[in-house]
């Protein structure tokens, strides 16, 4: 069966250097925001005084695998130990190799010391680092280190031919991505995006909305159908076109772009949508792009450096296979157990994946909001930096600035805290008054010594009318649901030692206060 109708060997004899460069120089944003992000968090997320610490997560996997740790979860963390000053100072050598690359510097190799160094903390993230455009950043390092001059200083502005492959296998991972985001919405069978109403319920529900998505949410319906049927339309019908000429590719490019910048201005994702758009260079021509920049045009591109045009294409080999192989596999596609293994394999790289964001629509907005107490009496909340809590504050803009912890939580009010195991965690920081954790919120009410007691209520959201923001300044109306974790507080057995260094084992004390 003919999938996709286009010309291998004419996609491998039209190159576009300047495409591709311009895509390396985004390439180097996102990774210094990816970094930059991180150094405020890590500490916070995974530090010795952390919510999930990363070095008793080391010796548990060691403990249980052995060996194979170092394939299973592939981290520098292994030869180098987590501890809090290594945690910090990786951020900012992450940021140093983003500027070297987005000036030029020995580009490949730095884009493999950039791949390295991101899979390192995502190995050892756990449940904070287990986010789409984690793994399309990686994908993107991975296809970057094997397409990228192999030169050790090719000149910022230098331009140098790429192999034959590698516009074809960014616009591969483009296809997949748009397509794949569409077809999972499909599958879900949900309601929502079968009666076109899903973006209706998507500005108030999405995890970070920004303060667009709520004039966007206030649109009459017929908006919201067709809008809806324009993003399935893009996602399930536009990538096709990725592969049908010049005039295809300026057209997806287009429509893309709009998309994102869709996206982008009605709500937080991170850098999901910042990559995308920084893969929609690889779709324009060479010739376009030098009439806008035209200071590119004054000198041809290099050649190819030999060891790359004779080595490369029998390494990306293997990474196009398994991407073909786990493309199919979103449609059920059968296949022996070789196979399954071979998948397997890879996974733990997190460098070769299928994608797909809102399958399913959330119609509702539950929030967790998290209290402490002294004497069990009068409550104080912790407020967070972004997601929604106060009624009157406005959403605000961070895109591509990511804070993990905000996100994690719009995903543990979805479920339970047994489900989120992680969250009693973050309650004991709190009660410990660990300050790297505490630095995660937007302020401390307990300043100088911690609470006594945590507890965490969930509440139902939803946007206010018009009136009511223009009245009372209100951008939400908040409605208690019930109790999602109930008041704890600890009692620490300092007889219950456990191994390397790790403080007191802690027991929660979980107690029903009447109000």
């Amino acid at each position: 069966m003919k999938i996709l109708p286009f010309n291998f060997k004419k996609l491998q004899s039209t190159p576009n250097p300047l495409a591709l460069w311009l895509f390396f120089r985004a390439l180097s944003f996102i990774y210094f925001i990816a970094f930059f992000s991180l150094s405020f968090q890590i500490l916070g997320l995974v530090g010795e005084g952390g919510i999930l610490p990363a070095s008793p997560f080391l010796h548990y996997v060691q403990d249980q695998i052995g060996w194979r740790r170092f394939f299973l979860v592939p981290t520098l963390f292994w030869i180098i130990p987590p501890t809090d000053p290594i945690l910090y100072a990786g951020t900012f050598l992450g940021m140093f190799l983003a500027v070297l690359l987005f000036f030029n510097i020995a580009p490949a190799l730095v884009s493999l010391f950039l791949w390295s160094l991101y899979l390192s903390y995502v190995s050892v993230g756990q449940i904070f680092f287990n986010f789409q455009w984690d793994g399309l950043l990686l994908e993107c390092g991975l296809l970057s280190i094997l397409s990228s001059p192999w030169k050790l200083h090719p000149g910022f502005k230098e331009l140098t031919f790429p192999p034959s492959w590698a516009t074809f296998i960014f616009r591969w991972l483009l296809f997949r991505l748009m397509l794949l985001s569409g077809i999972v919405k499909l599958e879900s069978h949900d309601p929502t995006w079968r009666a076109l109403t899903a973006l209706k319920y998507h500005y108030e529900t999405e995890p970070l909305p920004t303060p667009l998505a709520w004039y966007f949410y206030h649109f009459p319906m017929w908006f919201h159908e067709t809008t809806t049927f324009i993003v399935l339309f893009i996602e399930l019908v536009v990538p096709f076109a990725i592969f049908m000429g010049r005039l295809g590719r300026t057209v997806s490019f287009i429509l893309f772009s709009l998309l994102q910048l869709l996206i982008i201005l009605t709500g937080n994702h991170a850098f999901f949508n910042w990559i995308t758009l920084a893969l929609g260079f690889v779709l324009l021509d060479d010739s376009f792009l030098k009439k806008i920049l035209p200071f590119f045009s004054k000198s041809p591109p290099m050649p190819c450096p030999k060891l790359q045009k004779k080595f490369s294409f029998f390494l990306i080999l293997p990474v196009f296979l398994v991407s073909v192989l786990l493309f199919l596999e979103s449609f059920s596609f059968p296949y022996p157990q070789w196979t399954v293994k071979l998948l397997s394999s890879f996974s733990a790289l997190r460098s070769i994946n299928n994608y797909g964001a809102f399958a399913i629509m959330t119609t509702r907005r539950p929030e967790i909001i998290i209290e402490g107490s002294t004497d069990g009496i009068e409550w104080k909340e912790f407020p967070f930096c972004w997601k929604p809590s106060d009624p009157h504050k406005a959403p605000v803009f961070i895109s591509p600035f990511h804070p993990r912890l905000d996100w994690q939580m719009w995903f543990a009010a979805l479920s339970t805290p047994k489900e989120n195991p992680w969250f009693a965690s973050l309650l004991s920081c709190l009660l410990h008054g660990k300050k790297e954790v505490i630095k995660l919120f937007k302020a401390n009410p307990f300043p100088f010594s911690p609470p006594k007691y945590v507890r965490a209520l969930i509440y139902i959201y939803e946007y206010s009318s018009w009136s009511e923001k223009k009245e009372k300044g209100l951008w939400w109306n908040r409605t208690l649901y019930g109790l999602y974790f109930p008041p704890a507080s600890l009692i620490v057995n300092p007889q219950n030692q456990e191994a390397r260094g790790i403080p007191p084992s802690t027991q929660w004390q979980v107690s029903i206060f009447e109000n």
